[in-house]
């Protein structure tokens, strides 16, 4: 039975390679393959966003497939996951179209059981400036209290009927998904989240910043309001 670990993504490093530069991608990602010291996993997909969260899947499925074979580790409840690395390219496909293809991964070194471990907020850094409640459509203030992905879908038509709601569709046939609200439901056909527009999102309830990378299996639903 593969153990289910709670996994922390913190101190995250990142290195990105485009297009030029793709055969040094490939020498760093052969090399990381070779070695015994990390655990790895990569992903291609139509769009960067999609390659990346297919990535994450897939590297903390392997994540915990080795901390089951490690005795100090497997009967840990969490893991902190320091200094998780990114290398990506785009490749040139038939017909004139591109995929993105991430890898990510992490030294073994760099994987902590947490068990009993106590997180305390360092005061000596500097204070970051508290961002303000953003002021809501009325048609994202009257979703964001629901729940059930069959009532939210009612709701959108409705609103779109009484002109609250410029117009909606499925994440995959939206033309410009930055314009638009995502409102985020899982396969048990929960909301899960409301993200605001624009490449840098908001989680409607909590204020913190979020994005479509963080609900990997969900789908979509974007809104266009005035």
């Amino acid at each position: 039975m593969r153990i289910l670990l709670s996994i922390t993504l913190c101190l995250l490093a990142l290195t990105a390679a485009q297009a030029g530069p793709t055969d040094d991608v490939k020498k760093e990602i052969n090399k990381i393959k070779k070695s015994s010291q990390y655990i790895y996993a990569e992903s291609t997909a139509p769009t960067e966003e999609d390659a990346r969260a297919y990535a994450e899947e897939r590297l903390f499925d392997e994540v915990n497939k080795w901390v089951s074979t490690q005795k100090k580790m497997k009967g840990s409840a969490n893991l902190v996951v320091n200094n998780r690395k990114e290398l990506w390219t785009t490749l040139s496909m038939p017909r004139g179209t591109n995929m993105y293809r991430y890898f990510i991964y992490v030294k073994k070194k760099d994987i902590i059981p947490t068990d009993n471990a106590v997180v305390i907020a360092n005061e000596s850094r500097p204070a970051v400036e508290e961002k303000l409640q953003p002021v809501l459509p009325e048609a994202v203030n009257l979703l964001a209290g629901i729940t059930d992905y069959y009532a939210m879908a009612e709701k959108v038509k409705q609103l779109k009927a009484e002109g609250k709601i410029e117009d909606y569709g499925r994440y995959a046939s939206l033309d410009d998904p930055d314009e638009c609200y995502l409102i985020i439901y899982n396969r048990e056909g929960k909301v899960v989240a409301i993200l605001t527009p624009g490449p840098e999102r908001l989680n409607v309830k909590t204020n913190q910043p979020d994005g479509v990378a963080n609900y990997s299996g969900c789908g979509a639903i974007g809104i266009e309001v005035e």
